[in-house]
């Protein structure tokens, strides 16, 4: 009996861990991929003028990388402001790199979907069979979540904490760790993707798509306040 009760709260902390991180997925995918978002970005930071790329393209490239890497468009091309036919907006090698993001992206969405799915149903399930003790299904359920929760905090805590300090060793052991080649190391002197997108970019970027993932955050804290909340009334009642 003792080895099962561990077996279940290990079951919904992953359940936990699985849900709240198909919700971050989500997120970050959606920003990743949010073309208004990245033009003012580029507005903000991007230095191209020596590439001969003016600030009022930079919607065009914006729309261009935003629906490659969304699965929208099969190659990033813009518009030849001269000849007015479409070319390619990169370098083979920056092309490459881009096709790299794309798969991450891609793991992002099957993460959000086939995560998502797999803890709503798998919740469901394990309701159905304990519907006779729904209460204890409930108090187990968030005591999984909370912790997860919990978890999940510490490690936001620690990258904002390393993000803060040097940012740029964490983008560095980011890209290390996500990308199997060195494609990610550009010259923003002769690589537009890296004008485009320099550190300062990054770590607007970043903050951005922390501001939208506050409302998971405040979803976890509402799990870690309703699992103390629990806890306090069940120690209240045993001592009654």
């Amino acid at each position: 009996m003792k080895e099962k009760n561990i077996l279940q709260r290990i079951l919904y902390f992953l359940l936990g861990l699985i849900g709240f991180i198909s919700l971050l997925c989500s997120i970050a995918a959606s920003s990743v991929t949010n073309e208004n978002l990245m033009k003012q970005g580029f507005l903000q930071y991007a230095q191209t003028s020596h590439l001969n790329v003016p600030a009022g393209r930079y919607g065009d490239y914006a729309k261009a990388i935003a629906q490659y890497l969304d699965g929208k468009a099969e190659t990033v091309q813009v518009t030849n402001p001269e000849s007015g036919a479409m070319e390619n907006a990169f370098s083979d090698k920056e092309n490459a790199h881009l096709s790299d993001v794309r798969g991450i992206v891609n793991g992002l969405k099957i993460i959000r979907w086939a995560g998502g799915g797999l803890a709503v149903s798998l919740l469901a399930w394990l309701y159905f069979k304990h519907k006779a003790r729904p209460a204890q299904f409930f108090s187990d359920a968030v005591r999984g979540f909370a912790l997860s929760a919990l978890f999940l905090l510490l490690i936001a805590t620690v990258l904002a904490v390393w993000g803060a300090v040097n940012f740029d060793g964490l983008f560095v052991t980011f890209h290390k760790l996500i990308f199997t080649n060195n494609l990610w190391l550009l010259n923003p002197n002769t690589d537009l993707l890296m004008a485009l997108m320099p550190l300062s970019f990054f770590i607007w970027y970043a903050g951005e798509m922390g501001k939208s993932m506050l409302p998971v955050l405040g979803m976890m804290l509402a799990v870690i306040v309703a699992w103390l909340k629990i806890g306090k009334t069940q120690k209240e009642t045993e001592t009654r």
